[in-house]
């Protein structure tokens, strides 16, 4: 197996709920979900206009999910063994 057999290259840094969705072939609740369980590093994007407004918009960094993703494989014992993923923000 070669590198660019698992390795996925996209031109940004952060994806929408529903464009890593489809990216790792989940729904966008699963999606929703993980989130909510701090399994996926997330960047809010909020107006800067506006900073006390409640609306905001979630995205998911890819540079960080790739490490994890990277290290899971490098090191899958120590990752089974721990049971969660520890994600910086």
């Amino acid at each position: 197996m070669i590198k660019s057999d698992y390795t996925g290259q996209y031109p940004v840094d952060a994806v929408t709920i529903e464009k890593f969705a489809e990216l790792i072939g989940k729904t966008d609740e699963a999606v929703r979900l993980m989130i909510k369980r701090e399994k996926l590093p997330v960047v809010d994007f909020q107006d800067p206009n506006k900073p006390n407004s409640r609306v905001s918009e979630t995205w998911i960094y890819l540079p960080e999910f790739n490490r994890i993703v990277r290290e899971a494989r490098q090191f899958p014992n120590e990752m089974q063994q721990s049971k969660s993923l520890v994600i910086h923000r």
